[in-house]
């Protein structure tokens, strides 16, 4: 059975790629569906008594469940069975990380579309984890 991991942010993009991916699945691939959705680490800058970081941690955390139950809609819709996880840390490694410890075969994911400056300044997660991993990416725009 072949193993699709779908990282989902919230955006238009993410969204096209799950569509993708379950019309994949409904063309007769058998698979395995994983649905991750990656909270980034918020560091402190310098000292700063003033924020509660286990506050900000369970905000994400409802903020994750909350995005995970709106793209899981179409999973359910189309009766594809999938498991859904969150993570906190740095999204790129964490989404190859998962992957690896899933033994997925491919991952399918959108593009943010900010461009070639964006990309240039900021990078991409997308283009992060095509090159931190050795499986198949797709890459929905």
């Amino acid at each position: 059975m072949h193993s699709i991991l779908i990282p989902m942010d919230g955006s238009k993009q993410a969204q096209r790629a799950l569509k993708h991916a379950i019309a994949t699945i409904q063309e007769g691939l058998v698979a395995d569906i994983h649905v991750i959705n990656v909270q980034p680490v918020i560091l402190p800058l310098g000292e700063l008594p003033l924020l509660d970081y286990e506050m900000v941690e369970k905000a994400q955390q409802a903020q994750a469940k909350k995005l995970l139950k709106s793209a899981c809609r179409p999973l359910d819709k189309a009766g594809l069975k999938y498991t859904q996880h969150f993570e906190l840390g740095p999204v790129a490694s964490t989404i190859v990380g998962y992957a690896k410890t899933h033994n997925c075969d491919s991952i399918i994911m959108g593009t943010r579309g900010m461009g070639a400056l964006g990309n240039l300044v900021f990078g991409s997660t997308a283009n992060q984890v095509v090159h931190l991993t050795d499986i198949p990416v797709t890459l929905v725009k």
